[in-house]
Order: C-alpha cells, then sequence, then structure tokens
C-alpha cells in the first residue's frame, strides 16, 4: 500500500525532478545551453554593432579618407610615369636614378614590403570575389541547362524527344559528343 500512496502522493514528480537534476550534472540542459548560446550571440552583435556604427563624420575624416585611397593610384601613376618622364628628360631621369641608387638595401626592402602589401591586399580580395563569380556560376548551371532545354522545345518540338542525359551531359561538360569517348560508348549502352 506504501508504493500505491507514494506514486498516487506526488513521489514520482519529486523522484523524476531528482532524477532530472543528477542528469543536469552530467549532460547541461539543452534548452538552457540554447538560451544562453542565443543571449551571447545577441550580446556580441550588439558589441559588434556598436563598434563598427559610423557615426557622423567631419570633414577631416572624409580628406584623410580620401588620401588613403589614392595611395595605390598615386604608386601605379608614379611607376607609370617613369617611362614617359625618361624619354622626355633622359638626363634628369639618369639623375634621379643615380640618386635612388644610392639608397641602402633596407630602405627597398622596406618599400617592396609596403607596396607588396597595398597591391596583394587587393590582388587577394579580387580572386576571393573571382572565385565567389565562379561558384554561384557553377551553382545556376543546373537551371541554365533546363533554360536551354524548354528553349529547344519551344523552337523546335521534334527535337523534345532528344530530351537524353547526354544532351545535359554535353551542356553541362562544354563537350561535343563525339569527341568525348566515354560518353559515345555509354550512350551506346544505353541504346
Amino acid at each position: 500500500m506504501g508504493l500505491i500512496s507514494w506514486v498516487l502522493g506526488g513521489g514520482a514528480k519529486q523522484a523524476a525532478a531528482a532524477v532530472g537534476q543528477v542528469a543536469g550534472v552530467f549532460k547541461p540542459n539543452a534548452e538552457a545551453s540554447e538560451t544562453r548560446g542565443h543571449a551571447y550571440d545577441r550580446a556580441a552583435l550588439a558589441q559588434y554593432t556598436a563598434e563598427f556604427a559610423h557615426p557622423r563624420r567631419g570633414w577631416f575624416d572624409g580628406l584623410v579618407d580620401g588620401l588613403n585611397r589614392l595611395v595605390r593610384p598615386v604608386i601605379t601613376f608614379g611607376l607609370l610615369g617613369i617611362l614617359p618622364a625618361v624619354v622626355i628628360w633622359p638626363e634628369g631621369a639618369a639623375t634621379a636614378f643615380a640618386a635612388l641608387a644610392l639608397l641602402p638595401a633596407g630602405y627597398w626592402a622596406l618599400v617592396t614590403v609596403i607596396i607588396g602589401f597595398y597591391f596583394g591586399g587587393r590582388m587577394q580580395l579580387k580572386a576571393q570575389d573571382f572565385q565567389k563569380s565562379v561558384q554561384s556560376a557553377a551553382n545556376r548551371a543546373p537551371e541554365v541547362i533546363a533554360n536551354i532545354k524548354r528553349l529547344r522545345t519551344a523552337l523546335s518540338p521534334s527535337e523534345a524527344a532528344d530530351d537524353s542525359p547526354e544532351l545535359a551531359l554535353e551542356l553541362a561538360q562544354g563537350l561535343p559528343q563525339a569527341e568525348n569517348a566515354a560518353v559515345r560508348d555509354w550512350a551506346q549502352e544505353k541504346g
């Protein structure tokens, strides 16, 4: 009788709560972990928002930003400007190059590193943008193939029966079917 009164008296609920508390020591509560993670993410986003908010900028900030943007064009046009300057004014160019030859090797190493960072960083960003555009084009390939098939069907319904996997493979690879022996053999096996 004691067991039935214990179950009916809420003892099972107390035991389940005790088991839950003990289990919480070994395995954290998933819901509480998600709540803490969400609060952490919100706090991090609020911090980033405050850190990277663009306050109103004055004329001096605009001037400094403009000067910062001039570095690459000035270096590029300066280096390209040497060629016509040598042709137009050879004596002055010879004097200038003789003076530059007197600079120590460490100075040239420093200039090389600085220019390498200016142009190398931009090259890396452009390369990453190019890779993203290639991936985007590759992701759109199935849609483009489907559109080509629809166009072929709309232009000549008699070719609609030629809606074969070989055609999709040929369009995806950009290779004529006759030049690819493996595709030709596979098409012959399929009949």
